[in-house]
C-alpha cells in the first residue's frame, strides 16, 4: 500500500495525532499549529481524541461544508474550542496526564500572546481570543474580568458535555453558527475541498487570523522594525474574494496612485501578461514601476523611508563593516573564479561527458578552455518579498540590500534591485536600483504591504532578462531572493478539472509554481538562489523551491557569510 508522506513539524503533528486517535492508518484532514508554525501539541491530541470519542468523518463532513461561510477561520476555531472539552472530559479518566497537558497549553496560550507585537495582535479575531481567554483562564483557576456578558454566554455554550455523542456535539455547533454567526450549512460539502489535498490545505485552529476585506489595501506598519523570522505576519484569504480582470479600471487607478506610472507602454504590458498571466496565473495583471508613490500614499510611504534611512544611520558602523568585509570576500570569489570560467570550445581539455554530442549532433564544442578574463560579465539581480509578511523587518531587509548592493557594485559587479508585492489581482515589481548605481538611494523606498505570488514574479524576470539578452545584454546572470518561501495571494487558483470552484493561493501548489519558475531560470543560466528569512515552519518549502541553493539569514552580522557561500555555490555550475 502507498502512503503519504509526512516530514518535519508535519510529521510530529500527524504523531500526535495518530497516538491520541490510535489509529495509525487515519489520515487526518486537520492539523494544528501555533502563530510561529510549530505544532500546537495538545490540540494535535485534541484531534486525534476526535477521531477515539467521535465520528470522524462526520465531523470532517461538517467543517468541509462549513467552508461555504465567509467566517470559516473564526467558526472552526471556535467549535474546536467546544469540541477539546467534550473530548478532555471523555479521555481524562483513561489518560490522567492529559489534564497536565491541557494546563500546559492554558500556559502556552498567555506566554505566546503575551510576547505578540500590536501589529500582530491587530491580526487576531478579537472574538476568538476573548473566547480563547476566558477557557485557559478557567482551567488555569483564573479570574477572568472585565470581559462582556454576551462572551461569557458563548463560552458557557462552547463547553460541550463530556456525555455528548456525535448527533449532540454536531447539534450543538449547528445552533452556535446559527446563534453567533447567522449561518447555516449548505448540504454538500465545498467542491474545492473535496478536490484539494485535505491534509495540508486545512488547519483545525487558527489562532492568529484577521477580518474579511471587502478588497486588497496596502498596509503599512508603524512598528519598530526589529524583526522576528519566528513571527512573521501572516495575512488571511477572505473566501469569495476572487478580484480578476473584469475590475481591472478600478483595481489599476489604486495601483498607479499607490507605486506611480508603468516603466512599459500599454502595448508591451499586453504582450508581456499574454505571455505570463497563463493557467495558475491567467486571473492576474502585472505592473512594472520605480521607486516612489504617487501623492496618494507619499506620506505613509515617505514615513517608511525614514524609518529605514534612520536604522540605516544607527546602525551604520555594522553596515560598513558588512560592506567592507562583504566587498573582499566577494572580489577573492570573482577574482578567483568568475575570471577563469570554463567555457566551450573546440580545442583544449575534453570534456568526456560531452563526447556524444560530436556523432549524434555535430558538435564539436566538446572541449573546456580558461576565458579571456576581459571577456567575462557578470552581473547580480537582487530580488525582494515586499508583502505585508515581511513588515515587522522592512528596515533590516532595506540594510541587507543596501549591503549587497554596495559590495558587488565596489567589487565592479552590477547590482540590479527589485522589490514585488502582489495586491489587488496585481503583481508589483517595483525598480528601486538599476545596474551601476552605486549607491542605490532608491533601496530606501522598500516598503511592504499586500502578498506575494512569487512564481510570477521569477517567470516575469525571466521574461524580461531573456528580452535583455536579445538586445545584446548577454552576461553571466546571479539572480538573489530575499524571502520567507511562502507564497500566498489573495487572486486563487483556478478550479481543478471538473471542479467549479476557485482555490485558495496558499500551500503546495503555490510553492510547486515557484519550484518550476526557479527551474526555468536555472535552464536559462540563470544561476538562481535564496537568502532565506523566515520562519522555520518554511524550511521544507525553501528547500523544496531552491534545493541546496539558499542560507537562512536572521541578522545582518550573518550577511556577508551567507552571500559569499551562495555565490560560490552559484559560480560552481558549469558554464
Amino acid at each position: 500500500m502507498i502512503k503519504q508522506h509526512y516530514a518535519g513539524a508535519t510529521r510530529r503533528a500527524m504523531n500526535l495525532i495518530w497516538n491520541a486517535a490510535q489509529d495509525y492508518g487515519w489520515n487526518s484532514p486537520f492539523l494544528a499549529f501555533h502563530p510561529n508554525g510549530d505544532p500546537d501539541d495538545y490540540m494535535n491530541m485534541v484531534i486525534g481524541l476526535t477521531a477515539k470519542w467521535l465520528d470522524a468523518e462526520r465531523i470532517t463532513d461538517f467543517f468541509e461544508r462549513l467552508g461555504e461561510g465567509p467566517t470559516l477561520d473564526e467558526a472552526s476555531s471556535l467549535l474546536w474550542l467546544g469540541i477539546e472539552n467534550c473530548v478532555y472530559g471523555k479521555e481524562v479518566s483513561v489518560r490522567p496526564v492529559l489534564s497536565s497537558l491541557r494546563r500546559q497549553r492554558a500556559g502556552e496560550f498567555f506566554r505566546i500572546n503575551g510576547m505578540l507585537s500590536e501589529q500582530q495582535m491587530s491580526f487576531m479575531s478579537i472574538r476568538v481570543y476573548d473566547q480563547e481567554f476566558l477557557r485557559w483562564s478557567r482551567v488555569l483557576g483564573r479570574r477572568a474580568t472585565a470581559t462582556l456578558p454576551s462572551a461569557k454566554e458563548l463560552a458557557g455554550k462552547l463547553e460541550f458535555s463530556p456525555r455528548w455523542d456525535t448527533d449532540e456535539v454536531i447539534c450543538a455547533m449547528h445552533r452556535i453558527l446559527k446563534d453567533t454567526f447567522r449561518m447555516t450549512l449548505p448540504d454538500h460539502p465545498r467542491q474545492a475541498v473535496r478536490n484539494g489535498p485535505a491534509l495540508l490545505g486545512r488547519l483545525a485552529v487558527r489562532w492568529f487570523r484577521t477580518g474579511g476585506r471587502g478588497a486588497d489595501l496596502l498596509l503599512l506598519r508603524k512598528g519598530s522594525g526589529k524583526g522576528d523570522a519566528k513571527r512573521s505576519v501572516h495575512i488571511t484569504h477572505d473566501f469569495g474574494m476572487a478580484p480578476g480582470r473584469e475590475n481591472s479600471g478600478e483595481d489599476r487607478a489604486y495601483i498607479e496612485a499607490s507605486f506611480g506610472p508603468c516603466m512599459y507602454t500599454e502595448a508591451e504590458m499586453r504582450i508581456l501578461e499574454s505571455s505570463l498571466c497563463r493557467e495558475n496565473d491567467a486571473a492576474c495583471r502585472l505592473w512594472l514601476t520605480r521607486a516612489g508613490g504617487d501623492a496618494g500614499l507619499r506620506q505613509d510611504m515617505e514615513k517608511q523611508k525614514k524609518r529605514n534611512e534612520e536604522y540605516y544611520r544607527r546602525n551604520l558602523f555594522r553596515i560598513r563593516e558588512s560592506i567592507r568585509n562583504l566587498s573582499a570576500r566577494t572580489d577573492t570569489i570573482f577574482q578567483s573564479w568568475i575570471r577563469y570560467l570554463p567555457v566551450r570550445a573546440k580545442t583544449g581539455r575534453l570534456d568526456g561527458s560531452r563526447v556524444w554530442r560530436s556523432g549524434v549532433l555535430k558538435d564539436n564544442r566538446i572541449f573546456l578552455t580558461d576565458s579571456d578574463p576581459n571577456e567575462i560579465s557578470v552581473c547580480v539581480d537582487l530580488v525582494l518579498d515586499a508583502s505585508q509578511s515581511r513588515m515587522n523587518a522592512q528596515e533590516m531587509i532595506a540594510s541587507q540590500a543596501l549591503i549587497i548592493a554596495r559590495s558587488f557594485e565596489a567589487c565592479h559587479i552590477p547590482v540590479r534591485v527589485t522589490a514585488f508585492r502582489s495586491l489587488r489581482g496585481y503583481t508589483v515589481l517595483q525598480r528601486l536600483k538599476e545596474y551601476g548605481d552605486p549607491y542605490g538611494e532608491g533601496i530606501f523606498h522598500y516598503y511592504a504591504g499586500g502578498w506575494n505570488r512569487d512564481a510570477l514574479c521569477l517567470k516575469t524576470l525571466r521574461y524580461l532578462m531573456e528580452e535583455e539578452k536579445k538586445q545584446g545584454n548577454d552576461r553571466t546572470r546571479i539572480l538573489l531572493m530575499l524571502t520567507d518561501a511562502s507564497p500566498n495571494d489573495s487572486v486563487p487558483l483556478p478550479p481543478r478539472n471538473g471542479g467549479i470552484l476557485p482555490r485558495e493561493y496558499e500551500g503546495d501548489e503555490p510553492v510547486r509554481d515557484a519550484q518550476e519558475a526557479v527551474r526555468g531560470l536555472q535552464k536559462d543560466g540563470i544561476r538562481t538562489a535564496a537568502l532565506f528569512y523566515g520562519a522555520s515552519s518554511h524550511l521544507e518549502q525553501v528547500h523544496q523551491i531552491y534545493g541546496q541553493r539558499y542560507e537562512r539569514v536572521k541578522t545582518l552580522s550573518q550577511l556577508p557569510e551567507a552571500v559569499c557561500e551562495l555565490v560560490r555555490r552559484c559560480l560552481e555550475e558549469t558554464a
